[in-house]
């Protein structure tokens, strides 16, 4: 007779099979899925003792099923598990009724200590016909642990090929002037990576959302949503960072670009509070949204058509200055003069479609001067900077052994914050944009301008 049976609730195949194997030797029978919702069918049909859940899963994420299971009443001991999110997490967990949190990559001796602890945890309720489970202390496993580790973290994990749906494909007939069908991703997916700005592990969940709901990013701890909006900007200070109440969205102009270039208007994006960095460019985003597949909706969105030129700072080439004025088309035009070894870029892209963007834009990283990051982490920024996901500029040479994506990759990258800081507009928008030396704080200074006569156009 088994010891029981355990279902694992997690979408990384490696690591599902690497559990079972181990459980199944201890004498468990197991099940698992990596589905939040085919788990809460699995908790009713096969009754296991003990679940191990993800945080981070498509579709319904951890925390989603974890309440559910308790709405159902389910008699099992649910162990959450993540690499990729933080003490506020494990402690909103345990609130939620979770018997304990196992911190990724996992120990298996801690695995198999913690399911024990829970098996003799749910035989003293039923022996004293306790009908809610009790919260224990917090359990996070070290990566020391003895015995074998099961490393989860991917800054890129594999995607596999999305299912058949109606999904766009830049072939699709233009659309008239002015307007367009919106567009929501064919389902969810989820990314892992490092923070930039906090430098700790990361997780986000794309999911796909109806029209007119827009852009939202959502705390999947707390559940609290926020609308991708320049109304919600907090901070400008070297990455674009949103606010509202207790929610946080910090460095989201990567993702906003790639989310612009493949004009994807709605979508939810469920993070802790952080957008992970990936390589330091949007090319992954690109990545995850093609591997999703992008559905468009029966529902129109309007352009924002640029009807004139709207400026911040003097139009001169020795200032810092960002315009945008009439244009058929979306065009970025940037300039930037630094000292040797980058000297003067100049480049000017026309977006014609993500494949355009996909090879001129998107794979160009973001970059930081040796002399400005020892101010930066002094101010607790860019704690995730690591030479595989910034190009560090010196004062005679690119630090970075590996080579340059592009010979003019910081100005390319000027103009991939560019599209994403514009896209909290709300709109796509019909214009040229001409920017010199500028940065985040001046593209949001603009797009406030743009959202003023867009809120009202007559009294502007």
């Amino acid at each position: 007779m088994g010891k029981g049976r355990i279902l694992i609730v997690d979408d990384d195949k490696a690591l599902v099979k690497a559990l079972s194997g181990f459980l199944c030797e201890e004498g468990f029978n197991v099940s698992s899925t990596a589905d939040g919702r085919e788990a809460l069918t699995l908790v009713r049909t096969v009754a296991p003792a003990v679940v191990l859940l993800d945080v981070w899963l498509p579709g319904m994420d951890g925390v989603e099923t974890l309440q559910a299971l308790q709405a159902m009443h389910a008699d099992v001991e649910v162990i959450v598990m993540s690499g990729h999110g933080n003490i506020a997490t494990a402690v909103h967990m345990t609130k939620l009724g979770a018997f304990d949190y196992l911190e990724k990559p996992l120990s298996l001796s801690g695995v198999f200590a913690v399911i024990k602890r829970a098996l003799e945890h749910r035989e003293r309720r039923h022996k004293a016909d306790v009908q809610e489970p009790v919260p224990s202390q917090v359990a996070v496993l070290s990566p020391d642990s003895p015995l074998l580790s099961l490393t989860y973290c991917q800054e890129a994990p594999s995607i596999s090929p999305p299912p058949t749906c109606d999904c766009w494909r830049d072939t699709a007939p233009k659309q008239a002037f002015g307007h367009f069908r919106q567009r929501t991703l064919c389902r969810s997916v989820v990314l892992y990576g490092r923070g930039l700005q906090s430098g700790l592990k990361t997780g986000m969940i794309l999911s796909p959302m109806p029209p007119y709901s827009g852009i939202l990013f959502r705390n999947i701890t707390t559940g609290q949503t926020m609308p991708a909006s320049v109304d919600f900007i907090e901070s400008t200070d070297f990455c674009t960072s949103l606010k509202q109440g207790c929610l946080t969205a910090r460095t989201v102009e990567h993702l906003m670009s790639a989310l612009h270039a493949y004009r994807i208007t709605n979508v939810l994006i469920k993070i802790s509070d952080e957008v992970p960095i990936m390589d330091g460019s949007a090319d992954a985003f690109c990545h995850f949204i093609e591997a999703a597949g992008i559905a468009e909706q029966d529902a129109i969105m309007e352009e924002f058509i640029v009807d004139r030129c709207y400026a911040v700072g003097q139009v001169r080439t020795d200032t810092k200055f960002i315009l945008v004025k009439p244009y058929d088309g979306f065009r970025v035009t940037y300039r930037l003069d630094y000292p040797s070894p980058l000297g003067v870029q100049e480049f000017s892209y026309e977006h014609t479609d993500s494949t355009s963007y996909r090879r001129e834009i998107a794979p160009a990283r973001t970059f930081a001067f040796v002399k400005e990051v020892e101010k930066m982490q002094e101010l607790g920024l860019i704690q995730g900077g690591r030479l595989t996901n910034v190009v560090l500029i010196g004062e005679e040479k690119v630090v970075n052994s590996t080579p340059l994506r592009f010979p003019d990759e910081c100005v390319r990258h000027k103009i991939l914050d560019i599209i994403g800081d514009f896209y909290l507009l709300g709109r796509i928008v019909r214009g040229h944009v001409h920017a010199n030396m500028t940065g985040h704080t001046e593209n949001a200074a603009l797009v406030k301008q743009l959202r003023a006569v867009m809120l009202h156009p007559r009294g502007y």
